[in-house]
């Protein structure tokens, strides 16, 4: 899927696998003006950052990585880059990066609130909290691809640069990344063969007992506003976890989702069904230099598998704990060999509408998004010739316009943080804090105490 010019400074290609499933997930919430799976993310500043130097370094970023500044062309079937000439550049970065009043006193988790979605990249500073909240649509970039941006646009800010420095001449298509297509070698022929793997692959979601969920969600049937609620655990308790992990022979992700999971199974029913759920996970360190480090910014490099666990053969955390263990384990090159039926057969069951699939049983149910260790990809502190930018704060997450309670794990600063992302129509807020506080709980009790 190469870039192939098609007119004097226009290029395009078709949009790749994971591309198409993301996007067709977005559409079935557009037209309640909503998008399934948008992420957002929010970093505070400790000190106030000057307007002119962001909207510098906001150009150095999409210099750097001119992918941010494609969009979709009127089919809806290739995505297109036309080399931006200084006036397009100018009304590009006034439309994506977007600079509040002082006398705005909202936060970045109000604003995001109040924002439509929007088809590109865009970043919007609140003066008043010295917040900046970014935005992308998950066909372009998924968490760790908009981490990644993140460090780079910082480190840009803490440099400074001038735009007079910034040529676009049509050579920006060679500092594209990969489609994940590409980068991961997917065969996208589908044969007989493939297509049966693609079932295998998916065969969990089908067989089983009953579906279970949540059975305090609310009556709703149309979504409302995509809330979110997090906590951490202070770094003393969160090295004893990270300790008590190793010891018990588990990943932190494995020991989180465990506590989350045990915390399901007291408010689910059927008490004795199975939860349906998909594992993401980060691919980049299974693809080939430069797309397994910075040059993967701004990309969607990764993938999910099918998981069910029977809640009637695993009820205790040490029960369910050992069989995530051997899940997440498993060998991903299946996916990788079935992929181009596997995520078309899993986008066509996600992108269903809106108003069947919330009447799909199992519905209500939580997933766990485990980002890792942050520290790896994001700093504390950027110090550069312009600026010393230090991170307070800092979150992500997505939209949720479904009954799914998304969930969130990360390590920054040596401190665990996990999160609830949730629509309100479907879940009383009480509810999911309910739930937040029992699985910390859990985490404290299995792992510390």
């Amino acid at each position: 899927m190469s870039w192939q010019q098609t007119a004097p400074g226009v290029y395009a290609r078709p949009f790749d696998t994971i591309e198409r499933f993301y996007r067709g997930i977005a559409a079935s919430g557009a037209h309640l003006n909503r998008e399934q799976y948008l992420i957002s993310s929010t970093v505070q500043f400790k000190d106030a950052v000057s307007v002119e130097d962001l909207r510098q370094a906001w150009k150095a970023l999409i210099h750097k990585h001119p992918q941010q500044a494609t969009v979709a062309d009127e089919s809806g079937s290739n995505l297109t880059y036309t080399v931006l000439s200084p006036e397009n550049f100018d009304a590009w970065v006034q439309k994506t990066l977007i600079v509040y009043p002082e006398s705005d006193t909202r936060s970045a988790e109000e604003l995001d609130v109040a924002l439509s979605p929007c088809p590109v990249l865009t970043a919007h500073y609140l003066p008043a909290s010295r917040e900046l909240l970014f935005r992308t649509p998950h066909w372009r970039s998924d968490g760790v691809g908009l981490i990644l941006l993140q460090d780079s646009f910082f480190t840009l800010l803490a440099e400074g640069s001038s735009a007079k420095d910034l040529v676009f001449d049509g050579s920006e298509p060679s500092r594209f990344p990969a489609t994940m297509d590409s980068a991961a070698s997917i065969n996208l022929e589908v044969t007989p063969e493939i297509s049966q793997g693609a079932d295998a692959q998916l065969a969990a979601l089908f067989t089983g007992s009953a579906p279970a969920a949540f059975d305090a969600e609310l009556p709703n049937s149309l979504p409302s506003e995509s809330r979110r609620i997090g906590t951490h655990l202070s770094r003393e308790e969160s090295q004893k976890v990270i300790a008590a992990s190793k010891a018990r022979g588990l990943t932190v992700t494995v020991a989180v989702h465990a506590a989350l999971l045990t915390v399901m199974l007291k408010h689910a029913t059927p008490a004795d069904g199975r939860l349906i759920c998909f594992t993401t996970y980060n691919i980049r360190d299974r693809l080939p230099a430069p797309w397994n480090g910075s040059a993967a910014a701004g990309t969607v490099y990764h993938t999910g598998r099918a998981c069910s666990v029977e809640f009637g053969a695993n009820k205790t955390y040490d029960e369910i704990a050992k069989f995530l263990t051997s899940d997440y384990k498993r060998d991903l090159q299946p996916l990788f060999d079935y992929m181009a039926d596997y995520v078309p057969k899993i986008g066509a069951m996600l992108a269903a509408p809106l108003e069947l699939a919330l009447q799909a049983p199992g519905g209500a149910h939580p997933e766990l998004s485990s980002l890792g260790d942050l520290d790896k990809w994001l700093k504390h502190q950027y110090v550069g010739a312009a600026n010393t930018v230090e991170l307070q704060d800092w979150w992500l997450g997505v939209e949720v316009i479904n009954k799914l309670l998304q969930s969130y794990l990360w390590t920054r600063n040596g401190e665990l943080t996990i999160a609830h992302h949730y629509n309100e129509a479907f879940y009383d807020r009480a509810f999911v804090e309910q739930i937040l506080g029992e699985w910390k709980a859990t985490i404290v009790k299995e792992l510390i105490e």
